[in-house]
């Protein structure tokens, strides 16, 4: 064997080895940063978003003083031209803005008051044929209206036998995502998109005149914030005796300033003629008793959107009934 040889060879061997020690230090140096970085990136972006929530949180508050700030001085008296329901409120904070958009609320129909069965009668509640004649209203077929009151109903219903024009499991177990009707009343509005007739089209036509409230009752309309659109919602809650025509023309022609009271909307021309046990004067205000809030609050992590709304308590004062994420 020659010396120089085999030396040659071993410090060959023995930079072979370091330079695989280097690579592999190297490569777990880099993996630790790439982890280090992803850490460090997770936890900015947790941090940003529990600065969101905690910046919606304060949104709901800060929401609700404002709202009872701007009708101080007017009670609940809102009228459709109000800059509460036509500005945004917007409210700076260190990552970003704050923008709320209120909208009324009491304009409605609470689908949980549809008459199930002779147990569901009350004064609050509404008949199927009233609710099918204001979605005719809107602008369906007589038949596609049927169709949705009777597939609302059985939905609702605790029995498994479908109305004429309804729907029960039989059909709910064929679709590509098998499932039941509940047979309870709504939680919210977009239980709808999973019964049988409610499609996207119909919905929007609907969706100026419906909600869900988890009492069966409605809020009194407040006449001075309708609109054109809920002219359907106007004759299915005061009086059947007016058509939409009458509705509408009665919207527009609303006095500057809203009318004073009820009276004197009873007295207009078209509502005068209404003997009195046709009307449901009850169902009638020009307070609002609900106002939604859309808040959406931006930053440097991205866009979180919060729904809102508030109820008027017995002291004249809005507060918080309830809050979700929206999507978007």
């Amino acid at each position: 064997m020659i010396p120089g040889r085999a030396s040659s060879r071993e410090d060959g061997a023995t930079l072979l080895s370091v330079l695989l020690l280097i690579v592999l230090m190297s490569t777990a140096a880099l993996a630790a940063t790439d982890a280090l970085a992803r850490s460090v990136s997770v936890a900015r972006v947790s941090d940003g978003r529990a600065d969101s929530f905690w910046a919606a949180r304060g949104a709901l508050s800060v929401g609700e003083a404002v709202l009872n700030e701007m009708l101080a001085g007017r009670g609940s008296k809102l009228t459709v031209d109000a800059a509460l329901l036509r500005e945004p409120v917007v409210f700076p904070y260190p990552r970003g803005t704050i923008v709320v958009r209120f909208r009324e609320a009491s304009n409605c129909l609470n689908l949980n008051t549809l008459i199930l069965g002779d147990t569901d009668e009350g004064v609050s509640m509404t008949e199927p044929d009233r609710l099918r004649q204001m979605f005719e209203d809107a602008g369906l077929f007589s038949n596609d209206a049927r169709e949705l009151v009777d597939t609302l109903a059985d939905w609702m219903d605790e029995n498994t036998s479908p109305r004429a024009f309804g729907a029960e499991d039989a059909v709910y177990s064929q679709r590509d995502v098998p499932h039941r009707a509940p047979g309870q009343r709504l939680i919210s509005l977009t239980e709808l998109r999973a019964i049988k007739g409610y499609d996207p089209v119909k919905l929007a036509a609907l969706d100026p005149m419906l909600c869900v409230r988890d009492k069966s009752e409605n809020v009194p309309l407040n006449i001075n914030t309708l609109t054109d659109a809920q002219a359907p919602l106007l004759t299915a809650r005061f009086s059947s005796q007016l058509t939409r025509a009458d509705a509408e023309r009665l919207i527009e022609s609303r006095p500057e300033g809203g009318w004073l009271n009820v009276e004197e909307f009873l007295l207009s021309e078209r509502v005068a003629i209404i003997t009195p046990d046709k009307r449901n004067d009850f169902e009638l205000s020009t307070e609002s008793g609900r106002i939604a809030a859309d808040i959406t609050v931006q930053s440097d992590t991205g866009t979180l959107r919060i729904a809102a709304e508030f109820e008027r308590g017995s002291d004249g004062q809005f507060v918080l009934n309830g809050s979700h994420r929206r999507p978007g």
